[in-house]
């Protein structure tokens, strides 16, 4: 495979999705696994990861926490030693929004789920309402990272995105957003994060959509009639 300049991506671990997982969990797939962040907390678990990405930095310094570690375009769907696997969880932190054609990659994603497997799936969400301010202004500037990464594809709104799993074949068990309350600097000075997390909790009833910066979902294979 030709190899393509990509960059690093990196963190501490998308704690949101970490916390999707199962304890009951032994097998999971990363695709999209970044230089290894999630994978090292689910095999401080005690689980069994493999991982996917683009970028051969990334395979490198995932690989200590790698079973196997795989260099791949997912926009070419699932690499055949992957498809040989059925995994008890599929996580797509982040990468589904870089790929033009996901089609082709949430077929072979059901084809490696067990009926009882989960399929985690992490998305910036494009109307949040600060995007939505920028959009009303007319701007549409990308940036290095965030919502508006210059090597975002493709957009998702909170109902796009289970249409999106919906029409592929899969059945969201669970929608919710990640965030902040507006206005983060003020409140954090005359507020607790307890009570910050309550207001957000409040803010996001009123609408996923508009308050939540990240879309995240729990979905499984859609049962069939």
């Amino acid at each position: 495979m030709q190899q393509i300049d990509v960059k690093v991506y990196g963190n501490s671990g998308n704690d949101n999705v970490l916390r999707e997982v199962p304890t009951s969990a032994r097998t999971v797939l990363d695709i999209g696994c970044g230089r290894g962040d999630n994978a090292r907390h689910l095999k401080e678990r005690g689980m069994i990861v493999d991982g996917i990405s683009i970028s051969e930095k990334e395979i490198l310094l995932a690989a200590p926490y790698l079973r196997n570690g795989l260099l791949h375009n997912a926009e070419q769907g699932l690499p055949a030693d992957i498809k040989m696997n059925k995994y008890d969880v599929i996580i797509c932190s982040h990468v589904i929004e870089h790929i033009q054609y996901p089609e082709r990659l949430l077929e072979d994603i059901r084809s490696i789920m067990k009926p009882e497997s989960i399929f985690i799936v992490a998305l910036p969400n494009i109307m949040h309402y600060r995007s939505r301010w920028e959009l009303m202004k007319g701007n549409f500037k990308y940036q290095t990272s965030g919502i508006w990464d210059n090597t975002h594809v493709k957009w998702y709104t909170f109902s796009s995105a289970i249409q999106l799993l919906s029409d592929n074949g899969f059945e969201v068990v669970k929608g919710d957003v990640t965030g902040t309350i507006p206005f983060l600097s003020l409140f954090r000075k005359i507020s607790t994060e307890k009570s910050r997390r309550t207001f957000f909790n409040l803010l996001k009833g009123i609408s996923k959509g508009f308050f939540g910066y990240e879309l995240l979902y729990v979905s499984k294979i859609k049962p069939t009639a």
